[in-house]
């Protein structure tokens, strides 16, 4: 934590200039994970020529690394900074249902800067912020990003207690974020659904989360507009009333976030390893569980 608070004294623009030198070092020298962007890239946009696949690439190192520098700047940064550097276009569209008791779900990717896109919310609208986490296992890091998370007034929920805590605050009007193209684990409850050209696996927890508690669901679009400058920009995907076994939440954010990664492909997290199985794959592990 004290490397974290060091490095986010220095001004922006040094930082910028660190992570240019490093994107290039990642690119050009260590080749970090980049035959993981590639594939996923070729996967995506099969219809883009070889050259426009390696820009695509490219920018996304350099982005990426800007990225990490602005998470590490965010430290410091006041209220102030994120009304002047990350505004949301249309907040009153949620805001309408927190004021009348409705708490929102709100659902979004790793696009542009995600982390900037939790940390500017309570600086605009004036409700509490749940958003649910995927632990990493590196202790060290994963304490970190929870204080960073934290700092600007989210209250951090692990994904594996994430129903019973929201239920335990489902009549408190708030936010409640979720970044919704994580990868599940083999055998827990998910969605196959086509994205980016191939079948992926996605979480069920946020369709259960709304359905359950009769929370309104909204994708949260993340746009960068500049070097260091971002937009947030809500997208209604269902309201309450839902019925029993109600679906197509999770089939409606996916659609969104595609339709984001496509108007700004630089802008995803290709060096993810978000497709390690197949459904294929799955099905056979879990045949094998049976058997033995």
């Amino acid at each position: 934590m004290f490397f974290v608070k060091a490095l986010s004294l220095l001004p922006l623009g040094f930082l910028y200039f660190l992570a240019e030198i490093t994107a290039i070092l990642a690119f050009h020298v260590f080749h970090y994970r980049r035959s993981v962007v590639r594939e996923n890239l070729a996967m995506a946009f099969p219809e883009k020529p070889l050259k426009e696949r390696k820009k695509i690439a490219k920018q996304f190192y350099r982005q990426f690394l800007q990225v990490f520098a602005e998470f590490m700047k965010a430290w410091r940064f006041k209220k102030e900074d994120w009304l002047e550097r990350f505004p949301i276009t249309n907040p009153e569209v949620v805001e309408d249902y927190l004021k009348k008791g409705v708490p929102v779900v709100l659902m979004s990717g790793h696009t542009a800067n995600w982390e900037w896109g939790a940390y500017t919310l309570n600086a605009h609208i004036d409700f509490d912020l749940d958003f649910l986490y995927k632990p990493v296992k590196k202790k060290a890091f994963d304490d970190i990003m929870l204080k960073l998370r934290t700092r600007h007034g989210g209250i951090a929920i692990a994904k594996d207690n994430a129903i019973r805590e929201v239920i335990k605050r489902r009549k408190k009007p708030r936010l409640v974020g979720i970044i919704g193209d994580q990868l599940p684990s083999m055998g827990t409850e998910k969605y196959w659904l086509n994205f980016l050209n191939r079948p992926t696996a996605f979480y069920k927890g946020a369709e259960r989360i709304a359905t359950l508690t009769q929370y309104a669901v909204f994708y949260a679009e993340v746009s960068r507009t500049g070097l260091g400058r971002y937009e947030l920009t809500f997208q209604k995907i269902d309201e309450p009333p839902y019925e029993k076994g109600h679906e197509g939440i999770i089939a409606s954010f996916v659609e969104h976030l595609e339709a984001s990664i496509r108007k700004h492909p630089a802008d995803y997290l290709w060096s993810h390893k978000r497709w390690k199985y197949s459904k294929e794959e799955e099905e056979a592990h879990l045949a094998s569980l049976k058997s033995q």
